[in-house]
């Protein structure tokens, strides 16, 4: 054999090997590259179910807050099904986990079954008008039970998509392995590795391709909501805060609206889901054609979202309004409710932009729905918990900033004072529009029985000004007796230090919101037995009056001034006022009608109050009329303005009954 035919041989056999080696090594390449794709689709679905489980947690959160502030059962179904949303994806990520990832999982279903336990036992108080037990619910139990939640299903979603990008980097790694072993090859068959790499360039070309499409749409499926194609809460999130970040740097105005289909559930109840999702589809179609640089989104349920930038306040309520008109021909007859809010450069922060858009709807829903409805501060800011009004409240309350103004109750029949109602009102560095504003946002923070503490201790330090054989009325809110915060036996002290004696003083509780009734009894009661006497305020404008009266032996009845006002000229409104009036003289209580601010409202409250059997007038009366309230209270010698008034009236009222 030549060394020419040995080489020949050799190169044959060379190449035989090497073939046998390339086709070895293809298959070994192709079975692992297909366990590695496995891999990455497990790891791929994993990732999704853990991101719907970061959605639903928001999605519980956004609607609790939404709950507390108008609790309706659409918005406790939807907090439901973001409830059952996120167990489903944790239970179904463990299922397809191992037994480490199912004993995590689990721990984060335990500790969402306490979240849900605390939201329902929270939601009850809300529904029962209890305030302070609802933040103390939420303190206590729900926060810290969501916490546990939040942070391990985020913890989880992180852990996933690292190790989702972990597999992707390892099968990244096999690719560039095939590649240097097929260089190596190519060193001993030029041609067979020109053609290889020419397959293999092609395939890993093909399948980065194949994964960049695969991450895009899992990324536009996790932003995106399925019915409307609309983007859905996390888009929205993320674009508030974007949106907001740019209006601020750059100085413009970015206006938020909030879109809410009334009677959603009577929609579905006439008509059927089916036809409330064509209602939902039609709309998240019109929000996404308003402008091309506006952007819609589906925020749950039936409300929606329409971000607005470079947009004021007139051009969106103008543009809103026009949707407004427009949508109703579209979504099959139904309506939709729209508030807006509009910040611009350093003011623009995405958690006040939303809390007031969410104020307006909330408006626009007051106002009888079918409307568009703009963030007032003086009309709105009520509904916000602004952080800076609250702590104006925490300082009024710590430097008991009030002023004591007192306005008379005039007797009728003696011509004389009765009592002065010790009136609070706030100072005005703190901010706020008046003792009405104060004791909404106290209400709402469940602070009302520590500013009504204030009140009263502001009062009793006048009173040395109250002339001798005067009664004091002092106002307790009910939010106070019926949380167990008013202490009796401490009151009781107060009134001794400043020099009066429990019968000195009236007890005035409004009836407009007695949550716990019983309670409230309970306490007035005890104030009883302690010599006070007690005063129904606004008897007439809520639905507690009657239950109260039939439980409660009040020696005072204070009709409410609505009441006066509309007994002008509504005969139902006088059998109201006269039914009262019947009821409190049945029960011995002495009657005094509020807000007496005209001739024909002193005539009417009187009637023949002068008469000695008393049949149809009042006994007291008060307001602007008789006298304004006033810091100061005036000498005897200034009111005889007043004095002679209610002569004449009794004068003319006893001559009428003759």
């Amino acid at each position: 054999m030549t060394s020419i035919d040995l080489m020949r041989r050799i190169a044959s056999l060379g190449f035989a090997a090497v073939l046998l080696a390339s086709t070895i090594f293809a298959v070994g390449a192709a079975v692992v590259t297909r366990q590695a794709l496995h891999n990455v689709s497990a790891a791929n679905e994993l990732n999704d179910l853990y991101q719907e489980a970061r959605y639903s947690v928001g999605a519980e959160e956004s609607l609790e807050r939404k709950y507390r502030l108008e609790p309706s059962l659409e918005v406790r179904q939807a907090h439901s099904a973001a409830e059952r949303s996120l167990e489903t994806a944790i239970r179904e990520a463990a299922s397809a986990g191992d037994a480490l990832d199912r004993s995590r999982d689990g721990t984060i279903l335990q500790a969402h079954a306490g979240y849900v336990l605390a939201t329902q036992l929270m939601f009850t108080a809300v529904d029962a008008h209890r305030p302070a037990l609802v933040l103390s619910l939420d303190h206590n139990k729900a926060d810290p039970a969501f916490d546990v939640v939040q942070a391990n299903v985020f913890s989880r979603a992180a852990q996933q998509r690292g190790l989702t990008n972990t597999i992707i980097d390892q099968l990244s790694a096999i690719q560039r392995g095939v590649i240097e072993l097929t260089i190596l090859f190519s060193s001993l068959s030029l041609v067979f590795l020109g053609v290889y790499l020419w397959v293999l360039s092609s395939y890993r070309r093909r399948l980065g391709e194949a994964h960049d499409v695969e991450i895009k749409s899992l990324e536009a499926a996790t932003l995106t909501d399925h019915l409307t194609g609309i983007g859905n809460h996390r888009a929205y999130q993320e674009d508030v805060r974007l949106e907001s970040a740019h209006a601020r740097r750059h100085n413009e105005t970015l206006s938020l609206a909030i879109i809410d289909i009334d009677d959603m559930k009577l929609v579905n109840d006439q008509n059927g889901h089916m036809h409330g999702d064509v209602v939902l589809r039609a709309l998240g179609s019109l929000l996404r054609n308003v402008r091309a640089h506006d952007r819609a989104y589906r925020l749950g349920g039936d409300e929606f979202g329409l971000l607005l930038p470079s947009t004021s306040a007139p051009e969106a309520a103008l543009l809103l309004d026009r949707l407004r008109e427009g949508s109703k021909e579209e979504l099959s007859g139904a309506t939709i409710s729209i508030g807006i809010a509009s910040l611009g450069g350093s003011a623009c922060d995405a958690e006040t932009l939303q809390a007031q858009a969410d104020a307006a709807l909330y408006a626009a829903k007051r106002a009888g729905r079918d409307s568009v409805a703009s963030f007032d501060d003086r009309r709105d800011g009520m509904w916000l918990l602004s952080p800076m009004k609250v702590q104006q409240l925490r300082r009024l309350i710590a430097e008991e900033g009030v002023t004591i103004a007192f306005q008379p109750i005039w007797d009728v029949e003696r011509c004389t004072i009765l009592a002065y109602e010790a009136l609070a009102r706030p100072a005005m560095q703190y901010g706020f529009d008046g003792p009405q504003d104060v004791f909404d946002l106290a209400e709402r923070i469940g602070r009302a029985h520590e500013i009504d503490a204030v009140c009263r201790r502001a009062a009793l330090k006048r009173a040395q000004d109250i002339p001798a054989g005067v009664l004091l009325f002092l106002n307790v809110s009910p939010q106070s007796l019926d949380r167990g915060r008013f202490n009796t036996t401490q009151f009781y002290a107060e009134v001794a230090a400043a020099g009066l004696t429990p019968e000195q003083v009236v007890i005035e509780i409004t009836e407009r919101c007695v949550a716990e009734l019983a309670v409230v009894v309970r306490a007035a009661k005890e104030l009883q037995a302690m010599g006070f006497r007690l005063a129904l305020d606004d008897t007439g404008a809520g639905n507690a009056g009657l239950e109260m009266l039939s439980q409660l032996p009040v020696d005072f009845v204070k009709i409410d001034r609505q009441i006066i006002v509309r007994a002008l000229s509504d005969k139902t409104a006088r059998g109201v006022m006269a039914g009262i009036i019947a009821i409190a003289r049945e029960i011995g209580a002495y009657v005094i009608a509020e807000g007496i601010e005209d001739l024909k409202m002193l005539d009417l409250a009187c009637g023949s109050a002068s008469s000695p059997k008393q049949q149809h007038g009042v006994h007291g009366v008060q307001r602007y009329l008789l006298q304004r309230p006033s810091e100061l209270i005036p000498a005897l010698g200034d009111q005889s303005a007043t004095i002679a008034l209610l002569r004449t009236r009794a004068s003319n009222a006893l001559t009428s009954s003759a």
